[in-house]
């Protein structure tokens, strides 16, 4: 078996998805330091108008190398990433403070992050040309015990809703676009919006290439990353594929969005297990330099077994 059933695996994961025949390379801003202190005020602002945060009164401004941090009254601070402008908030709550008086079905938690989403007009940040798509709901969790092993109720301490967003109607890959938690008392414990400002223009239209071909990228790339010629296909536990723009994440900079396929890997050898996050150019032209995610990794003894072994004889 060799990495043909990777390549199997991956393309058939994009199947049954709409992968439009071209997609326009859009422009982002590279912001400068005024714009980003404008959009963390912009930010704090929006919070304390609907008393979601405590008024910054001037508050302490701390820069450091790659964000700005805003602290403000009763342990919260706001923060602004420099490479992308994402920005976050975190409330001086504890974790277990303010937990949820009962459990609550998960429907009526996510009515209760999509109410807050609305009332903070969030969709806002994705832009004139964007919009943002409610994806999953987390909930933490918490449970205790005695001494003696007995174990008390599960405790429901916070909801969380993640937004993405889409632009032209293909979604940006990376982390949550939007994420906002709240605790069992209505209070807003964090909100992160890793949304890139965009300049609105197009620097290209460009033709989609197969998933067949964003597939082959991938399974190259691994082989490359693992020191072997093929990838073994018994050694397979699970593959995705998705189509998409790539966020190359809030402490990267990135001048443009340009659509392309993002494998999840996930290889099992014995005892070892190791996992990979690949991301590939769906165009046939490069318009982002792709970080191989993984390369960075120290190197474990799951990694070592997997990549030393031997494709099983059939």
């Amino acid at each position: 078996m060799s990495d043909h059933t990777l390549l199997h695996k991956l393309a058939g994961a994009c199947a049954d998805a709409r992968i439009p025949g071209q997609a326009d390379i859009l422009l982002l801003q590279t912001p400068t330091q005024e714009q980003l202190h404008a959009r963390a005020r912009r930010f704090v602002a929006l919070l304390e108008e609907h008393g979601d945060c405590p008024h910054d009164n001037g508050g302490t401004w701390q820069q450091r190398d790659d964000h700005t941090v805003i602290h403000l009254p009763d342990g919260a601070r706001a923060m602004v990433y420099h490479a992308s402008g994402a920005l976050r908030y975190v409330s001086g709550l504890g974790p277990t403070d303010a937990p949820f008086e009962h459990d609550a079905e998960r429907a009526a938690l996510q009515r209760l992050v999509e109410e807050r989403a609305r009332k903070l007009t969030l969709s806002d940040w994705a832009g004139p040309n964007g919009e943002l798509r409610f994806e999953r709901l987390f909930r933490t969790l918490g449970q205790g015990a005695d001494p003696a092993g007995k174990t008390s109720a599960t405790t429901l301490f916070r909801a969380l809703g993640a937004w993405r967003q889409y632009a032209g109607g293909i979604p940006v890959l990376g982390a949550a676009s939007v994420a906002l938690r709240l605790a069992g008392d209505g209070r807003l414990d964090a909100l992160s919006v890793q949304v890139r400002p965009a300049n609105g223009e197009v620097l290209d239209r460009a033709a989609i290439i197969e998933p067949q071909a964003g597939a082959r990228q991938v399974v190259t790339q691994l082989a490359t990353l693992l020191g072997q010629k093929e990838v073994p296909g018994d050694l397979v536990e699970s593959a995705t594929l998705q189509f998409g723009y790539l966020d190359l994440g809030k402490r990267k900079s990135q001048r443009v969005l340009a659509p392309g396929y993002v494998a999840h890997v996930v290889l099992r050898h014995k005892t070892g297990r190791q996992a990979y996050v690949l991301a590939v150019r769906a165009t046939e032209r490069a318009y982002l330099d792709l970080p191989v995610y993984g390369s960075e990794i120290v190197a474990g003894h799951g990694r070592t077994e997997i990549a030393r072994c031997e494709p099983a004889i059939r």
